[in-house]
């Protein structure tokens, strides 16, 4: 179990996923990693094992580098009005999620640096489908913009009403949640998950990719609504009452890349 535990150390610290703040997607990579079955957990240290990020994640340190530069777009989910996948081109989350397990199940076809590169597609782009702020659906004109501003507020203090200032919806739920615990570790962040979410594994690792980019979705298109039932506003009250629901992404997102990796790595 140590051993196990050890690994999934190294592989978190191998990451630094661009959708969510580093700490988040550490965790998700430690609880995934701590759901992977010993072949699965041996192939992708023999996959990952490499020092390819300082800043960011895997795809972002190639853009930056000069290398696979049309994988800008990938971090996208396209959804239809009734929640089904909907890519128009390959810049898309869904559409690069299936074509790397392709290649990690022929994985015999292709040399180690391609499966490399597709075991870590999956694991970023993941990570990138769960963060609700890169999820475009068809019916939702504001979930088109790469970005926009939200009225949001840090509450009240001393009887004073709270003061209501533009935020970055992007931020919100890419970095605002962590702020409330900035001494969190990785470790920290991903005991959490499992103690909030661990009994709704196996309700989470159902279905196939297509059924979790509809539930995906169907969160988002549910968060939208409170958007506009707030007028445009997402104020700190409902930032509290909805960090529950932040953690059950980070959860949906580490068991998802257990189950495929476990399933496609055999």
């Amino acid at each position: 179990m140590k051993k196990i535990v050890l690994a999934a150390l190294l592989l978190a610290a191998t990451f630094s996923a661009k959708a969510w703040n580093t700490a988040y997607d550490k965790a998700v990579y430690l609880v995934a990693a701590q759901n992977y079955n010993p072949k699965t957990l041996r192939l992708v240290q023999y996959y990952v094992n490499e020092n390819v990020t300082k800043a960011s994640n895997h795809l972002a340190w190639h853009r930056k580098n000069g290398r696979h530069l049309e994988s800008a777009g990938w971090h996208k989910l396209h959804l239809d009005a009734s929640l089904q996948p909907a890519a128009k081109d390959e810049n898309d989350a869904y559409v690069q999620i299936e074509k790397a397990l392709e290649i990690i199940r022929n994985r015999k076809d292709h040399d180690d640096a391609v499966v490399s590169f597709a075991v870590h597609t999956v694991m970023n782009l993941i990570v990138d489908m769960h963060n609700l702020s890169n999820v475009v659906i068809e019916d939702i004109p504001l979930s088109h913009l790469d970005d926009f501003k939200v009225g949001t507020s840090k509450g009240t203090a001393n009887g004073r009403k709270a003061t209501i200032t533009p935020y970055s919806w992007k931020s919100l739920w890419t970095h605002r949640y962590v702020t409330y615990h900035g001494a969190y570790s990785p470790q920290m962040w991903a005991k959490d998950i499992v103690i909030m979410h661990g009994d709704k594994k196996e309700e989470y690792s159902k279905g196939t990719l297509k059924d979790w980019a509809n539930d995906v979705g169907q969160y988002t298109k549910d968060i939208y609504g409170v958007l506009e039932a707030g007028n445009g506003n997402f104020l700190h009250p409902t930032i509290q009452a909805h960090e529950e629901f932040h953690m059950s992404c980070l959860a949906r997102a580490a068991y998802r890349i257990a189950v495929l990796l476990n399933e496609n790595l055999k």
